[in-house]
């Protein structure tokens, strides 16, 4: 029904016939794009180097190994296909864009597949030109490609480094077209995701989503790895639409509740109202919030919903429009018993 929506509205306003939807996994997202919502109009899929690097490094001592890459808990790369014509200028460039804080990281390491098939790299001095082309071919590089590596010591945070690199590189080379849209369904998304702050498991969605069935056992053994029953659609690199498989058995509710950390006295005073409705019966049931904005941005060709939303707020999350935020009357802060007191 969803799909058949999205179809519907290409069609009828771009004149657009999109076929069936295909589906990638959370995992396989993360594996090769660094991103949950990845933008599959252009390849330059990740390919990880962790495993040829650290059989480098361990054949040598340490004070002749490339500590950046024997030290990093995760090595990946893109190719760039036909940029070895990259300046050292524009290399530079680049080594700056992934330094920056919204970026995060500490440097970046480039090669060039030559004519001859000679591999030229920054960090020519470690390795042997027998190491680097066994990373060019890992990286499916020919003669004229251009290879960006980053590594760090934790994967999730540097595929999602790599990820605005590989984004980069597509806007560089033309690949992100806004003419052109390429749909999928990001399924299998974790339950849950581990938050340092709290030093427990959270709800990556939200408590109520159903794991997937074939799961459930893990609950008891490995919640880490519990995949969830849900889904995004992702057009563009852009979440137009995300939704979920909802929990309708009390048993499995309490379950849930109890792998995040609540007593069955905590539950049940928090979400008691969920777990009563459960004994009367509730049937599966699912659905898909669509933010339609989104589309409206997307068919438009806009690099944001900030310009086809109604009250827009701006970076510093005001309204220009409404003047908000504004003053707070002191009848609206006595109704809420608010005491704002000036140091």
């Amino acid at each position: 029904m969803f799909e058949g929506m999205t179809r519907h509205l290409f069609k009828t306003i771009l004149n657009i016939d999109l076929p069936a939807l295909p589906r990638m996994t959370w995992a396989d997202a993360m594996k090769y794009y660094g991103s949950d919502k990845p933008d599959t109009r252009f390849d330059m899929r990740f390919v990880e180097l962790h495993d040829l690097f650290h059989k480098t490094e361990a054949n040598r001592p340490e004070s002749e190994c490339f500590t950046v890459f024997a030290n990093a808990a995760y090595i990946g790369g893109i190719c760039a296909k036909g940029q070895a014509v990259y300046t050292r200028k524009q290399l530079d460039a680049l080594t700056e864009f992934v330094r920056r804080p919204q970026v995060g990281a500490k440097g970046m390491v480039y090669a060039r597949v030559e004519a001859d098939g000679t591999v030229k790299s920054s960090v020519d001095k470690f390795y042997t030109q027998e190491t680097l082309r066994e990373m060019a071919h890992l990286m499916n590089a020919d003669a004229g490609d251009l290879i960006l590596i980053l590594s760090g010591d934790d994967a999730m945070k540097t595929r999602k480094q790599l990820s605005e690199l590989r984004l980069e590189m597509g806007r560089q080379m033309g690949l992100r077209d806004p003419k052109r849209f390429s749909c999928l369904w990001v399924i299998d998304f974790p339950m849950y995701e581990w938050s340092d702050e709290e030093q427990r498991l959270m709800a990556m969605h939200h408590p109520f989503t159903s794991p997937k069935p074939e799961d459930i056992p893990l609950l008891d053994t490995d919640p880490a790895v519990v995949r969830a029953n849900a889904y995004d659609m992702v057009i563009n690199g852009v979440e137009v639409g995300g939704g979920s498989i909802r929990i309708h058995d009390a048993v499995l509710q309490e379950k849930i509740f109890e792998v995040l950390g609540f007593t069955p006295e905590q539950a049940q005073q928090k979400f008691g109202f969920l777990m009563n409705a459960f004994k009367y019966g509730a049937p599966p049931h699912g659905g898909l919030a669509y933010g339609l904005d989104r589309f409206v941005s997307l068919f438009a060709g806009l690099d944001s919903i900030r310009d086809c939303i109604a009250f827009p707020k701006n970076n510093q999350g005001k309204d220009v429009m409404l003047g908000a935020p504004s003053v707070i009357d002191q009848i609206q802060l006595d109704e809420l018993r608010i005491d704002i007191r000036k140091k």
